[in-house]
């Protein structure tokens, strides 16, 4: 299986409450995964919870209520469940590991769950960011998505080019799931380096963000194959069934065969 056509993982009820995935522009791509849209608001009047699942990423929600625009930062390392308006326009960034430090300058501690308005962080008004919330409201949807996505290509012209190398380094190590180890010597660096260069401009260790790859892509074989857990384990990189049941209830707080009955159950019921 190929990681790379399957690097997003939509939640069961995007579909059925009208979220559509957009890919960034070319200039984003390094630091942007996606952006989650939901356009059509005739029959969206309540409120959906989904399970969100840590991976080193980070987003930023634009709420959309008239007038009146909220920003609000969302970053997590371990499970949680969100609440979505659904009556409520939405136009949420996800940030690939390291984005938003790179383009934000958020430097957040990896072991907590943040939610933050993006205002009530110093570095709001260097980011010009209220120039585009007074424009949001007056443009369509469609214009309203080109803008965000034009206001993070200036942020990305002052982001410094080491941030692209580390993060587009860090996109094929996660897609071809190589350790740590492993992506230092084929780069002709030490393990020491890799960790402080990867601290540095991701935020991250290299053991957390190879982690976090290895649950993404067994999660994508538990509902996209038939295969065993045993075959699943070894092909994202587990010592054997045990070790890899171990590690994903730590991180996804339900075993891998809890998490595949539940998101067959749900695809299922569509």
């Amino acid at each position: 299986m190929s990681h790379n056509k399957f690097d997003i993982i939509p939640a069961a009820s995007f579909s059925n409450i009208g979220l559509e995935m957009i890919p960034p522009f070319p200039g984003l791509s390094s630091w942007v995964q996606c952006l989650w849209v939901n356009n059509d608001l005739k029959n969206s009047s309540r409120h959906v919870e989904e399970k969100l699942y840590p991976d080193a990423g980070s987003s930023l929600t634009f709420e959309i209520r008239n007038t009146r625009i909220n920003a609000r930062y969302f970053h997590h390392t371990r499970v949680v469940t969100h609440r979505w308006d659904t009556s409520t326009r939405h136009i949420s960034v996800r940030f690939r590991p390291g984005g938003a430090k790179a383009l934000l300058g958020l430097d957040i501690d990896d072991s907590q769950n943040i939610e933050i308005d993006l205002f009530d962080t110093p570095v709001s008004q260097q980011l010009s960011l209220q120039p585009l919330m007074d424009m949001l409201p007056a443009l369509s949807a469609d214009q309203q998505v080109q803008a965000v996505q034009n206001w993070l290509l200036t942020l990305s012209y002052r982001a410094q080019e080491p941030s692209r190398k580390w993060s587009t380094l860090l996109a094929h190590a996660s897609a071809d799931l190589i350790p740590p180890q492993q992506l230092a010597l084929q780069n002709g660096f030490s393990r020491r380096t890799l960790e402080r260069q990867l601290r540095k401009y991701l935020g991250f260790t290299p053991n957390q963000l190879h982690g976090f790859a290895q649950i993404r892509a067994a999660r994508q074989y538990l509902i996209l194959t038939p295969d065993s857990l045993s075959d699943i384990a070894l092909a994202c990189g587990y010592f054997d069934q045990a070790h890899f049941t171990n590690a994903f209830r730590e991180q996804t707080l339900e075993t891998p065969l809890q998490y595949r009955q539940r998101k067959m159950s749900q695809i299922s019921n569509r």
